[in-house]
């Protein structure tokens, strides 16, 4: 019986993962009480506690999302900035028929990582 109750409510927080991206934390920590309150036949007083500390989790799971979303904008705005300063200062040393040639070797680079990407991933024998 334990075993049935454990593993339903683990079964009830993992699907519940995949539709919560588009909720608000209150609203992740009621539709969470309602599904553990009934599942596991909640107390009022029990129900409300849960909530309060399914909030508190939601709430602090929110936060670092934001942050660690924050972190990526700033990474990426930092990694622009230096690929268009590298640029320039490329720009500055090479005549302009060499730098063409240097962009198109740069755009060729992605795409010759490509099979040996390919080959790092084949299973070994």
């Amino acid at each position: 019986m334990k075993t049935t109750i454990a593993f339903a409510t683990l079964l009830l927080v993992a699907t519940t993962g995949w539709a919560q991206e588009q909720q608000s934390p209150e609203q992740r920590a009621k539709k969470r009480t309602e599904r553990l309150t009934t599942v596991l036949e909640l107390t009022p007083e029990q129900a409300a506690k849960v909530e309060a500390l399914s909030l508190k989790h939601a709430q602090e799971m929110e936060s670092r999302r934001q942050a660690k979303e924050a972190r990526r904008e700033a990474m990426q705005t930092e990694m622009k900035a230096k690929r268009e300063a590298h640029e320039a200062e490329m720009k500055a040393i090479l005549t302009p028929e060499q730098f063409t040639k240097w962009q198109a070797l740069r755009s060729e680079k992605p795409q010759a990582r490509a099979p040996r990407r390919e080959r790092l991933q084949e299973p070994v024998k």
